[in-house]
């Protein structure tokens, strides 16, 4: 089945590279306006012209990956209409996002001061200061998110479900998780750093000495370790009292190597408590 492209555009610094990384999962290839410039269009400036022949190849690269069932993630200023719409003629399925922040909001978050080297005219043609970016029209985008007002984790939330990105796991990994643990991430990291795409089933246990955290306070507990791997889905299931696997019903059990069976999870969460106490004294004092 052909790939898919998101395009995501908008003024230099508005948090196009942030959002498309944290949009890249196993099956999908990232191209970035930045790098591309640094690699195969050398040769290219930044006149109009320049710019919509940089955007025509990138357009081009991302119909070839399409066509070979990869999904593509692209970052680019894309300024004009006219360039959105030979991006459009261009790539068969392909969704745009305004990535939208105020000029000041941009400049401040500009960490190689291109803006500053752009007004005092060190840099000629930079949009926002003295190249024009074109709003889009009402309906050339798919979706409009605002990066000023918006955490980067929660624009993400609104891009997955606006676009209907597609998360489809090939491990699931059903625990307690209290609290996640060393030998618990020799489990996860196994897939999660191979590419695979993940899910984290915590079990909603009823609290008691031996399940002191509630089901959310694991879940935050795991989104502070793998809130950056955008192929791991974190979610919490009832806490069924049987799974029973069947014959020849295609899924493989994971069998626990000794050395991570050893450790131990009362430790690790006393570990924990203690440490959550001397941070509280900390606070008291």
């Amino acid at each position: 089945m052909p790939g898919e492209t998101t395009w995501l555009f908008g003024l230099p610094s508005a948090g196009k590279t942030t959002l498309a990384e944290g949009l890249v999962g196993p099956k999908t290839v990232h191209l970035d306006g930045d790098y591309l410039r640094e690699t195969l269009n050398t040769d290219l400036g930044f006149s109009k012209e320049d710019r919509t022949e940089n955007l025509r190849r990138a357009a081009g690269i991302a119909q070839c990956l399409n066509e070979q069932n990869f999904d593509v993630i692209a970052s680019f200023i894309t300024p004009y209409r006219e360039q959105r719409k030979l991006i459009h003629d261009i790539v068969d399925d392909v969704s745009f996002v305004h990535v939208k922040a105020p000029v000041d909001v941009c400049e401040d978050r500009d960490e190689k001061g291109l803006y500053e080297q752009a007004r005092e005219g060190e840099i000629e043609n930079f949009t926002g200061v003295d190249a024009p970016f074109e709003e889009p029209e009402p309906g050339e985008a798919e979706l409009e998110v605002r990066t000023a007002t918006h955490s980067t984790e929660e624009t993400l939330k609104e891009i997955n479900d606006e676009l209907n990105f597609k998360f489809d796991p090939s491990h699931i990994f059903i625990g307690r998780w209290q609290p996640l643990h060393d030998g618990h991430r020799t489990i996860i990291d196994s897939a999660a750093d191979n590419g695979k795409e993940v899910v984290i089933g915590i079990r909603d246990t009823e609290l008691s000495e031996k399940n002191p955290l509630t089901a959310q306070e694991r879940k935050e507990l795991i989104n502070e370790v793998y809130g950056d791997h955008p192929n791991v889905e974190v979610m919490i299931i009832p806490d069924v009292d049987t799974v029973a696997v069947g014959r020849d019903v295609g899924y493989s059990l994971v069998s626990v190597p000794e050395e991570v069976a050893q450790i131990s999870g009362t430790e690790t969460r006393e570990e924990y408590e203690k440490s959550e106490l001397l941070a509280g004294e900390h606070f008291a004092d």
